[in-house]
């Protein structure tokens, strides 16, 4: 039987924004290929067990009513969770069992027609002029080739985009260093219901503080990765996420520095876990439950897009006439040498505190061409990686958000095939009248209440 290896549009990389754009591109008739590395969609998500998804929730600053900023394919996957049981709790309402994200990712892909293969990674592109023609993918079959139209870079590290020619950036402006990874973790069998008999997350976390503060200060407990303790409620019972480990000055794009993240970031995950098992009444009972199977990767290459989004435009809540996607989430650095997040940004006009937003209320929105380069005509970054400054690209980058850019990415490729045309011909304004919801008001249908 022969392989196929023609295809209108190849996704590169199964992350939430890789998802969002198969599905939106194959739902529009494109004949769509989704290449992912493991045996799963979900990227940071599932792989890295980064949890909750943030940035889209809404509060209106007149009624209180909560909603959400971003509806289409996240939507579907959020009420798919819902009635599965794996989505919200009354103390943090976009939690999620990424097991069952896996499997209704897989269901999604499925049901639009989207062909995918899991084990496989992208090792090389060959060009044609200043188009990529194919990719080499590596796999337990040795090296196949792939050609498509048009390519979508969801690696999340333009890896594609990179290889193709297409200038970046990496880190910071002024030493290049990137934002602290984390090896994220759970722990089962903790006392939850009396922890949350507060009713409040933060009074929750602040019953464990000051164990943690009194142990750092006897000299009990050393841990110069984080100065407070970071956990979030989970959607299953007696069982809490931590996001607590941090390992700095290392580069997503070095082997080496992955490997010295990863074993660094276990060592730290049982040494906090260990430590509460030993020294608070909530986890007398409790164990590691299960760490991540990758460090999760906050940043590493920005390209130089069309538009370069900057902390102004999180600050201002700047709207664009081609935004295609909307968010809240603040500009959130972790620091790239310490334990202690920056408290000021250096390089942009305007220094601000890392953990600055748009206004009350307001949200700000990612233009398509941030998404865009003038070097290789037939590739998008709809990715952590878009054209963003260090400082902008802390807010972009979360996943919820990164639904909304790849769908609207896929949405652009499929109309670039439609016309028989490259992806940098595709009007932003355009795509951006193809998303319903962002001519209206942010949605309050209370999607978020685990009653709905």
């Amino acid at each position: 039987m022969l392989k196929e290896n023609k295809y209108d549009i190849i996704v590169c990389g199964g992350g939430p924004s890789g998802v969002a754009a198969a599905i939106a591109a194959a739902r529009r008739g494109a004949k769509t290929l989704l290449i992912e590395r493991y045996g799963f969609c979900g990227g940071m998500s599932t792989s890295a067990l980064v949890n909750p998804w943030s940035g889209q929730e809404y509060v209106d600053p007149e009624t209180n009513k909560r909603g959400s900023l971003i509806e289409g394919v996240f939507k579907e996957v959020v009420l798919k969770m819902h009635t599965n049981g794996g989505f919200g709790t009354s103390l943090a309402p976009s939690a999620f069992d990424e097991e069952l994200l896996k499997y209704i990712y897989d269901t999604l892909l499925s049901d639009a027609g989207v062909h995918v293969r899991y084990h496989s990674y992208v090792q090389s592109v060959q060009k044609e002029g200043d188009r990529i023609a194919s990719i080499g993918i590596a796999s337990k079959e040795g090296i196949e080739v792939f050609c498509a139209q048009n390519f979508i870079d969801c690696t999340g590290d333009a890896d594609v985009a990179a290889m193709a020619g297409v200038p970046f950036e990496v880190g910071r402006q002024e030493d290049g260093l990137t934002q602290a990874m984390t090896v994220s973790f759970r722990m089962g069998n903790v006392d939850k219901e009396d922890m949350i008999a507060t009713g409040n997350f933060r009074a929750a976390r602040a019953l464990v503080e000051p164990y943690f503060q009194k142990a750092l200060s006897k000299g009990e407990l050393h841990y110069p990765y984080r100065n407070f303790i970071h956990f979030y409620d989970y959607p299953r019972p007696n069982i809490l996420h931590f996001n607590m480990t941090r390992i700095t000055e290392v580069s997503g794009l070095s082997a080496i520095d992955l490997t010295k993240a990863e074993i660094e970031g276990r060592r730290q995950a049982f040494l906090i876990g260990n430590w509460l098992i030993k020294s608070t009444p909530w986890f007398k009972n409790a164990y590691i439950e299960k760490i991540a199977c990758q460090v999760g990767v906050r940043e590493t290459r920005h390209i130089k897009g069309l538009y370069t989004i900057t902390s102004e435009d999180i600050i201002k809540g700047q709207k664009f006439t081609d935004g295609i996607a909307r968010s809240r989430y603040f500009i959130d650095i972790h620091n790239p040498t310490g334990a202690i997040d920056i408290q000021q940004i250096p390089g942009e006009k305007g220094a601000v505190k890392p953990n600055f937003g748009p206004p009350p209320g307001d949200y700000y929105e990612i233009p398509f061409r941030s998404l865009l380069n003038n070097v290789c005509p037939n590739v998008i970054v709809p990715c952590r990686a878009l054209s963003a400054t260090h400082e902008a690209a802390a807010a972009i980058r979360v996943m919820a958000t990164m639904h909304a850019i790849g769908e609207a990415a896929g949405i652009a490729v499929a109309e670039s095939v439609r016309q028989n045309t490259d992806v940098l011909s595709i009007s932003g304004e355009w795509v951006r009248k193809q998303i319903p919801y962002l001519s209206k008001s942010p949605d309050l249908d209370k999607i978020w209440n685990s009653n709905a």
